[in-house]
This record gives structure tokens, sequence and C-alpha cells, in this order.
């Protein structure tokens, strides 16, 4: 089948399988008529609704359902676009479904089409679509404000703000290039300079976020780490709430990294159990506890296990502290086998330490409040907009480079290079917003959309 941005599409835009109510979607110049493809004679106004019988090609009853119709460019896509509300019975679905494929110039939406028709037909822009995305992907209420403030401009509004203001400059000096042979006004000079360097602060503010919006987006990342049988399993398990990991008295049980999602306080984390830090002549252990050292340098925060019954344990972490810099929490576990805070085994300098037994389910409350208010401080929100993805930060930093580089330029005398350089950085800023080179982009994000949206 030849796939035309002219066909008249439709999908399911609700989850497959037994419910209330199934939403299936149409976009195009035909969907009007889709009443009349199901024997309905009646035809509906724009923005009405009306309660409609179906029938199929045989004249039987397929479903009474509730049908919208939206005239374009009035719409969520910015063409005609109608909805079909009907029972969610898989066989009223699939019979609906079978109408429209075999009606002419219909055909099944693509995965994200709907979306890319609405940015095609500016109901929204580049970063609106992304934080859609990001909203159907979103697992945590911190993840969703994100990604319902990038859809309504979090980002879209300052970009597109400083474009305009580079873009102006950049109008003004092509001006200027026009009168070579016209002296700089002095004033224009200073004004010009002032404006550059209020556009360089506030990109320099945004880019020193130390990550927050693609932390957020993706989830912040937790190593738990230390020597064999401190209790890592055993943590990893408690806080995913099931058992995740298995747990053994016999050292080494873990061998390779375990991986849970969880929302502590609405903050998205990937939580990691490591493999037990040892002296082994076994290789596949030996291979599981290289893995630990790798995840425990990535990881955005981490969690150093120690068994706090034992004496002297700060022996066995100091090879641990020597792989990273800060950003670690120390669990003396065991407690409960144990006298509380031992003296001869106080934290490291710069390190905190709660002394704690993952057997009681206060200590288990404990350690979720504390690994709360290390992670609110690594996710504090500031109001700047939000760099959710590599692409905005790339292009962020590419049009800071410009605008740095035109700083150290003489505006009066190489003003052709000045402009050069604030075109270049017009250039990054409208790669955000999906003015130019978007193609790639675009194929990447609606991938992932459902089919229905």
């Amino acid at each position: 089948m030849i796939i035309s941005v002219l066909d008249t599409i439709y999908a399911l835009a609700t989850p497959q399988g037994k419910s209330a109510i199934a939403v299936i979607r149409i976009s195009g110049k035909l969907s009007r008529t889709v009443p009349a493809l199901f024997g309905v004679s009646r035809q509906l106004p724009a923005r009405q609704v009306g309660y409609f019988s179906l029938y199929d090609g045989q004249k039987h009853i397929i479903d009474d359902v509730i049908f919208f119709w939206f005239e374009g460019p009035a719409s969520a896509t910015g063409e005609d676009m109608a909805e079909i509300q009907c029972h969610g019975s898989s066989a009223v679905i699939q019979d609906i479904l079978t109408v429209l494929g075999n009606a002419s110039g219909f055909r099944m939406a693509t995965a994200g089409e709907f979306t890319r028709r609405a940015l095609d037909n500016d109901k929204m822009d580049m970063t609106a679509a992304e934080g859609l995305a990001d909203l159907i992907d979103s697992e945590t209420s911190l993840q969703r404000e994100q990604a319902t403030a990038q859809m309504h401009g979090r980002l879209k509004q300052p970009v597109s703000a400083w474009r305009e203001t580079i873009i102006a400059q950049a109008a003004m000096l092509e001006s200027l290039i026009d009168f070579a042979d016209e002296e700089l006004p002095p004033a224009l000079d200073t004004e010009m300079t002032e404006a550059l360097d209020r556009l360089i602060t506030s990109l320099a503010e945004i880019l020193d976020d130390h990550h927050r919006g693609e932390i957020i987006r993706s989830g912040i990342k937790v190593a738990i780490i230390g020597p064999v049988n401190a209790g890592k399993s055993t943590a990893l398990n408690a806080l995913a709430k099931r058992p995740a990991a298995i747990i053994s008295h016999q050292a080494g049980t873990t061998r390779d990294v375990i991986e849970v999602r969880l929302d502590i306080g609405g903050i998205p984390v990937i939580l990691q159990d490591t493999a037990g830090i040892r002296q082994t002549d076994d290789d596949i252990e030996r291979q599981g506890i290289d893995l630990a050292r790798e995840h425990a340098k990535s990881a955005d925060f981490r969690l150093i296990m120690v068994d706090g019954s034992q004496p002297d344990w700060q022996t066995d972490i100091a090879p641990i502290l020597d792989w990273f810099d800060t950003n670690a929490l120390i669990i003396a576990n065991k407690a409960d086998l144990s006298s509380p805070e031992p003296q001869h085994n106080r934290p490291p300098a710069g390190f905190e330490q709660l002394h704690l037994s993952l057997h009681r389910d206060e200590d288990i409350i404990r350690l979720e409040q504390t690994l709360e208010r290390y992670l609110s401080v690594t996710n504090h929100q500031t109001g700047n907009a939000i760099i959710t993805r590599a692409r905005h930060r790339e292009a962020l930093t590419t049009a800071y480079h410009h605008l740095c580089a035109a700083r150290q330029l003489d505006i009066a005398r190489q003003t052709e290079l000045v402009a050069e350089e604030f075109r270049a950085a017009a250039q990054a800023m409208s790669r955000i917003l999906g003015y130019i080179d978007v193609e790639d982009v675009l194929d990447h994000i609606f991938s992932r959309f459902c089919i229905g949206k």
C-alpha cells in the first residue's frame, strides 16, 4: 500500500482489550463521511455530538456509539477529524475498523501520525511534540509535571525569545553590511554588545543545570554497592516492595546488575543492585564486580551498603570510595546484631551514615525518607527552561559557542563575521523548535508513539 499524507487515517486510540468504552480516531478530508459508511444517513454539524447505530455491510448492527466531528483547522490535527466512542468489545472494535479499512481513501494510521499531522499543521511545535511523547512515557508525578510544562511552552518560550533576539541583531548587522562605508554609531555598538552579553549569560545559566531535565526524564540512577553479604539485595527488595533479587547467605549470589524502576516521592529512580565487592578467583564473579564498579562510577547517586555488625567495616569500603567523589550515603546494616552507632565505625569525612536494620519496617521507611531527601536536592527545579533531551543541550551549547565567538569579534570592523556567528546561533535555536533539519528527529520521536496518537 502506498502511504499518502492526503489519506484519511484512522486508529484505535485506547488500549487493546476488554473495556467499557473504546475510542477510534479518524483524521482527514473524508472523516465527515464516516457515518455514511455505517448506514447512517443523518449529517452531523461540526462540534456536535451524535448518537448513532452503526451497521456493517450486511446491515447487521455493530454497536450504538457516540460520534463527534470537528471541522479543520479547529481540531487536534488541524484537519477534519472525527471520533467514534463505542463499547470496548474486541469484536465491536474489529468490525468498525474493518469497515473503515474497506472504504476507499481510508487507511490505518502509522505510529504517531495524528501528532505528526498536528505538527505539520502548526497545531504544536517540536518541543510540544516531545513533551507529549514524554507525557505518554511518564511514570512519576515529577516526570508528568516536566512533560506537561514542556507541552505548554516551558522550553519553547525562552528559546523563541532568544531566537527572535538573535535574528533581530543579525538583521541589524546585515543592514550595517549594506552600508559598510558608514561609521557604526557608538550607541548602537554598545546596545548590541549589551544584548549579546545578556544572551550569553541567559544561555550559560540554562546550560548550568546539572542535567536535571534529562535525569528526571530518564530517571535517577542509584547504585547499591558494597562488600558481599551486606544486604544489598535485601535493600533492593525492600525499596521495590517485591522480591526482585535473589537473597542468600551464600557470598557472591548476585553476579549481574539487577535494575528496578521506582517512584520515590514522585522522583523516578532506577535502582541497581550490584555484585558484592571482594577478592575472588571466580571469573564470572570478577566480571560482575567489574560491572559493579562501572555502574557505581556512572550512577547519579550511590548507596554504600556495609555490615554494621562487623568491626572495622571502613577498611572494606575504602577501595570503593576511590571510585567516585561524592553523592553517596553509607548504610550500616544489621543494626539488630550490633550496638547502636558503634564508636569504632564512624563514617569517613564527607559521608552521612544510617545505622539500621533492613528487617525492621520503621528502618526501611527511614531509608526511603533519607533517600528521598537526597534525591530531591538532586532534582531541585528552578524557574529556568527545562532541557530534557540531548539534542536540546547540543543545540543550545552550539548557539552559546557561536555567541561567545561573536563576542570576541569587533562589531564595527568585523561585522560580516559577527553576522555569520549570529546566523549560526539562530539556526541552532531553530533546530530545537523544529524549523530546520528535523526529519530524522521526527521519525525517531513518532515511531515511539501509540498508533492512535
